[in-house]
């Protein structure tokens, strides 16, 4: 009786146990995990033109809203003035749309509201997006390529509908936001996102030496632009030059996968094995990705180790914050021990962002071209949903980052040696030279 008395304990006790990692189990699934309930890819938004009623609107508003307070830190931050003014902006978006009487709007429509939105959070990476599988743009880049940006775009200063893509836009540097416009006015859909009617394409002014002149446009696929520059699948190369002792390693994206290891293990062994002393890291117009590509990276230098930075990270209703870290380097043999050089421009973004600032803050390199299109001090790691009416994509950050060096806190990574971008390879060879 004693032993079938312990075994009924025992069982009764496992049971329980079970029952009680099921419920914490369910309720951080449920409640807590930042991924509850996101999509791992957006599907496509509903054609522009798709007609959506008061109380569709609405709703999608209300879920907008709704998810940025269940997930974006800010919220949870003590007098957040960003919040403040989204908050605001929610309330007179919401009460505009009900006081206008409006029978229907479009997708457009939406797209723009809740980009006001959205706007006031100065998040670059929570954002509402237009979600197209066969996106168009103008035809003809070649303009664009030679004279800059029109004067006019149908009639209407370019200026003007600049501030107005400012104000639905969602950006940290207005930098960037302003660099931004050259491939912005390229794309069909996002022209109609600022009111330019292309029902019949559209007309750039531009003005010229011999005065203005007109170019009318029709939209085309990617592939069929004239103009346009080939896509190149090669996102990471390098060259080396034994004759300048210089090496550079291109990187257009933050891509951390096999491909991306072995490149950089092949082009380190071959820095080594011609005992390069000057390593220029390409990383203009990378827009960013996964941050672990720095990481990796940092594994070949010559250095003991590396501080990273500090972050808030949002779970359920809880803010927890995490400090500042070291990484310990077990050094390859052969560690690289020459200069490295980063070239960057405002296109630098995100984890390209990241990446210079560790080779910054840690005093590791040198720095030339253009300040960081966003800010190290910013929200990031993104949520992906879709509006449940319109199917506009929505992200929403959950985390907040934290500068290295918090000496420059609320500052873009400034380069060492500012200058054009375009101009900044030949003055990190003259660097180098010199």
């Amino acid at each position: 009786m004693k032993k079938k008395t312990i075994l009924k304990r025992l069982l009764k006790l496992i049971i329980v146990i079970v029952i009680l990692v099921l419920v914490v189990f369910l309720g951080y699934q449920l409640f807590i995990n930042p991924y509850r309930g996101t999509a791992e890819n957006f599907i496509a938004s509903l054609p522009v033109e798709s007609e959506l009623t008061e109380k569709q609107v609405l709703e999608d508003i209300d879920y907008t809203i709704g998810k940025l307070r269940e997930r974006h830190p800010a919220w949870l931050e003590n007098n957040n003035k960003n919040v403040a003014a989204v908050e605001e902006a929610y309330e007179s978006e919401r009460q505009q749309v009900i006081d206008d009487f409006v029978d229907t709007y479009n997708v457009i429509d939406e797209w723009r509201i809740i980009g006001r939105i959205m706007h006031q959070l100065y998040d670059g990476h929570s954002r509402i997006s237009y979600m197209d599988e066969d996106e168009y743009y103008i035809d003809d880049f070649t303009q664009l390529n030679e004279l800059g940006l029109p004067a006019e775009i149908n009639g209407i200063p370019t200026e003007k509908i600049v501030d107005d893509y400012l104000e639905i836009f969602q950006y940290e540097r207005e930098e960037y936001a302003r660099a931004c416009v050259d491939y912005f006015i390229e794309n069909e859909s996002c022209l109609e996102w600022v009111g330019v009617d292309t029902s019949d394409g559209v007309r750039f002014t531009y003005d010229t030496e011999d005065g203005k002149k007109d170019y009318h446009y029709s939209f085309v696929p990617y592939e069929q632009v004239k103009g346009a520059e080939e896509e190149d699948d090669e996102w990471v190369g390098y060259k080396i030059d034994e004759s300048s002792n210089t090496a550079v390693f291109t990187l257009e994206e933050c891509n951390y996968n096999d491909y991306y290891e072995s490149t950089l293990e092949n082009f380190f062994n071959q820095v080594n094995k011609k005992e390069i002393g000057n390593i220029i890291v390409d990383l203009r117009g990378n827009g960013g990705g996964n941050s672990y590509v720095a990481d990796a990276f940092l594994q070949y230098l010559d250095i003991d180790g590396y501080d990273g930075w500090s972050s808030d990270v949002r779970y359920g209703n809880f803010l927890i914050h995490n400090e500042p870290y070291h990484v310990d380097i077990q050094k390859k043999e052969n560690a690289f021990s020459g200069n490295i050089y980063v070239l960057t421009d405002v296109y630098t973004y995100s984890a390209a962002m990241d990446f210079t600032m560790l080779i910054s803050d840690n005093h590791l390199g040198t720095v030339i071209g253009e300040a960081s299109g966003n800010l190290p001090d910013a929200y990031g790691d993104i949520l992906r949903f879709s509006l449940p009416n319109s199917k506009l994509g929505l992200t929403i950050s959950y985390k907040n980052w934290h500068r290295i060096d918090q000496s420059k806190k609320g500052e873009p990574i400034e380069p060492d040696y500012v200058c054009d971008p375009k101009e900044a390879l030949s003055k990190a060879k003259q660097l180098i030279s010199d």
